[in-house]
């Protein structure tokens, strides 16, 4: 059995350290604590490995033959030689989650990932968080606050480059580096130790401050992860919408931050409720600052709301039926799939989205009952034919919208959003804000849990035919620069620099 220690406190340091903010675990204690190393981890992470490898050449729809995605089913291959060879080296549970991390990371898209079930409660930290923008490392947050350190640039850390350091401890276990919102979500990690015993830890780090270099030693202590995890989201540089349906001088302001849920349903249902008042509006603002995704059906509905379902239609194609792919894209054939689908018909999300929703999972499920009986590898055509030329002209729908719509993303618009913000630019809304995060054509994710239980694992089920091999990123037509998180300055921005004087 795994030796265990027991933590005591005296009173007065107890109540001392609750009334700091960010207090420090004190190093006598649980900073001096090493597990020792326990053999059975190089077994569990292999295990677990080969199980992560196995969910995805069954179930995802790059790893089948029939599609010719030889690239993800080369990343496949690699991903779990790696894998396996990090596995014999695992002497901890640390190891074992940086493992199965890397791994994940490796498929180059976001949506595939491992959620350990634990997490590590005490992380080090050498009390300052880093914050990535552009192609600049700074200073952003610390502790106390009022540190010097605080604006200054980092440049490197033990020699080596900032960017070779990020790319390495960060792009190869938490983001796909290829994408730059993934750089800024993920930045402030850089600096942050959960104990990957797969990377080492920077002992001293170069900075400019005002045009003067300085090598400061790290100074690595404890803190608690609960105080830590809300500043380094705020340092990661995105937003949060909110929800709601408001009006903003002589237009409307729409705050949807997901596209799942109770309030969500609300917004779109009030948009349809006021969908006279914002189609006559000089400008409406579709603000998705802090949408990770959900549904992309539901910003089709707020689209129908806002431009008329033929225009939509029209453009976008229509929701329950298509030529190419099915109404939610080709999907693999598998057991697991087909179990999933089954069981999404009977969840609250489908019962509360409406019949659209439910008759394209009723489809969806029907054919992929189909081609299992049939032996086709996929629910409907993985390959679209071309598309038939749009309406022009006088045949061509109007939009009901009179005034000038605005979309304003940030770098965490990720998954269904990535398909709202294509969706709107076609219909033609003005893009605003921050470049979004970007994803693959494979859609659909499903999750569960390894054989050890330590981890949950995710895959894809289906594939839409009719995308690109990468969805976004999508770079706004006017950038936003400053703290976007600000609503109150933000959305002033918005106003003065996308709206016409006279509409305002």
């Amino acid at each position: 059995m795994p030796q265990t220690h027991a933590i005591v406190y005296c009173l007065p340091l107890l109540l001392a350290a609750a009334g700091e903010a960010a207090a420090q675990i004190p190093s006598w204690s649980v900073d001096t604590f090493h597990a020792p190393p326990d053999a059975h981890w190089a077994l569990t992470t292999a295990r677990d490995a080969d199980a992560a490898y196995v969910m995805l050449r069954d179930n995802h729809p790059g790893a089948a033959v029939e599609l010719h995605d030889l690239d993800f089913q080369q990343r496949l291959g690699e991903g779990h030689r790696v894998a396996l060879e990090r596995a014999r080296t695992v002497t901890s549970y640390e190891g074992y989650s940086a493992v199965l991390a890397g791994f994940a990371t490796a498929m180059g898209d976001k949506h595939i990932w491992s959620r350990p079930t634990f997490v590590v409660n005490f992380p080090r930290w050498p009390r300052f968080i880093l914050s990535k923008r552009g192609d600049t490392w700074s200073v952003t947050d610390a502790d106390p606050p009022e540190t010097s350190l605080v604006g200054a640039v980092l440049i490197s850390c033990d020699g080596q480059d900032v960017d070779v350091l990020a790319r390495h401890n960060l792009g190869g276990f938490r983001a796909d580096w290829r994408i730059g919102a993934q750089q800024a979500q993920f930045g402030p990690w850089l600096l942050v130790d959960e104990g990957n015993p797969l990377i080492a830890r920077p002992k001293a780090c170069v900075f400019d401050a005002n045009g003067q270099r300085q090598t400061i030693t790290l100074d690595w202590v404890r803190v608690k992860r609960e105080l830590l995890l809300p500043r380094l989201l705020k340092a990661g540089g995105a937003g949060h919408s909110g929800y709601g349906v408001r009006q903003i001088g002589a237009g409307y302001w729409i705050a949807l931050e997901r596209l799942v849920g109770d309030q969500t349903s609300e917004v779109v249902k009030a948009v349809e409720a006021q969908k006279a008042a914002l189609r006559s509006a000089p400008f409406v603002v579709l603000d998705v600052r802090g949408n990770g995704g959900g549904s992309s059906l539901l910003g089709r509905e707020i689209a129908a709301s806002l431009f008329g379902a033929p225009y939509v239609e029209a453009h976008l194609g229509s929701v329950t039926s298509s030529a190419c792919g099915g109404p939610d894209g080709a999907w693999r054939v598998s057991p697991n799939n087909i179990n999933h689908v089954e069981y999404l018909l009977g969840t609250d999300l489908v019962r509360q989205s409406g019949p659209e929703v439910k008759q394209v999972i009723e489809t969806t499920l029907h054919d992929l009952r189909d081609a299992r009986a049939h032996g086709r590898a996929f629910s409907s055509a993985t390959h679209c034919p071309e598309a038939p030329p749009k309406p022009a002209g006088s045949a061509a729908p109007a939009s009901e919208m009179q005034g000038r719509l605005l979309l304003l993303t940030d770098n965490r618009c990720f998954s269904a959003c990535l398909s709202l913000t294509d969706d709107f630019r076609q219909l033609g809304a003005f893009h605003v804000g921050q470049t979004t995060d970007a994803a693959t054509r494979y859609v659909d994710v499903r999750e569960q849990y390894l054989p050890s239980g330590y981890s949950i694992f995710s895959t894809l089920q289906s594939v839409d035919p009719s995308a690109p091999a990468q969805v976004g990123p999508f770079t706004p037509a006017l950038m936003y620069n400053g703290d976007i998180d600000d609503t109150a300055v933000l959305q002033k921005w918005v106003v003065d620099s996308a709206v016409p004087a006279a509409s305002r």
